[in-house]
């Protein structure tokens, strides 16, 4: 009799813990689905400010980081809260993880965002509309936001085929980088006196590419999320890049191969 009123406790406290983590779990989804929002929101602000010039938007981005910041507090918080109490296991375990890594991710995005805005407010005379034409910053935001859009919406719905499809989108992206630094160049050469405001956007650019980098990063985690391989620094993503094998089932880290199911 007792060990039948044990098992039956038991089992009312597992059941009960489960509802407790699936309840934290998808509080913590719905804070880091508004953080990302806010972030979209101040990529999308920034196209605009850039395509315009608009020196208010400019610093309406800046002011609102603060908030971007108290999310990124919030998050860690709720994350440590749920390791500590409730020590998640397989599924529960990797996203607590992907959730972690993906707030810092979207942290840092918005951090470049304040940084491109801040510095393009500092620009003492208007730029060539001809150079910015030809540098497409623009449309190298949009593409960004649209890698990051896709990221999120991949870890989200757990789809790792829309999370394989932003690596075409960031190749775009890494084209127009490598292109902006030979018309920079080419501007210096010309117009040496204005080398110091080139230099300037040629780091905005490269922040916008690494904005785009991010999102892929956030991919890399919806990949991990669904199929508890590690896709980073490693020839698998090289391999989803050229669409030439399907996902994989295992990742190497110091030479041990390690089953798409260690966690379990």
């Amino acid at each position: 009799m007792q060990t039948r009123i044990a098992a039956l406790l038991f089992t009312l406290f597992a059941c009960t813990r489960m509802r407790l983590i699936e309840t934290e779990i998808n509080e913590l989804k719905l804070v880091v689905l508004e953080m990302a929002e806010h972030v979209q929101l101040q990529m999308e602000l920034l196209t605009k400010a850039l395509h315009q010039m608009d020196t208010m938007t400019l610093d309406k981005i800046r002011k609102k980081e603060k908030e971007i910041d108290a999310f990124d507090t919030n998050i860690d918080r709720r994350c440590a809260r749920i390791m500590a109490l409730y020590q998640p296991v397989a599924n529960d375990l990797r996203f607590v993880f992907s959730a972690v890594k993906i707030n810092g991710y979207l942290e840092q995005i918005g951090d470049l965002v304040n940084y491109v805005a801040r510095k393009t407010m500092k620009f003492e005379e208007p730029l060539d509309p001809a150079l910015l034409e030809e540098l497409k910053l623009r449309d190298m935001l949009i593409q960004s936001n649209e890698i990051l859009g896709l990221a999120l919406n991949a870890f989200f719905t757990e789809n790792p085929g829309l999370a394989r499809s932003v690596f075409p989108l960031d190749d775009a992206v890494d084209e127009q980088h490598r292109q902006n630094y030979i018309t920079l160049a080419r501007y210096c050469q010309l117009n040496p006196e204005n080398a110091a405001t080139y230099i300037q956007l040629a780091l905005n650019q490269k922040n916008i590419e690494k904005m785009a980098d991010l999102g892929v990063a956030i991919a890399e985690e919806a990949l991990f999320n669904t199929d508890a391989v590690i896709y980073r620094h490693s020839d698998i993503k090289s391999a989803h890049r050229r669409e030439q094998v399907p996902g994989p089932q295992s990742d190497t880290m110091g030479g041990a191969a390690m089953p798409a199911n260690y966690s379990e």
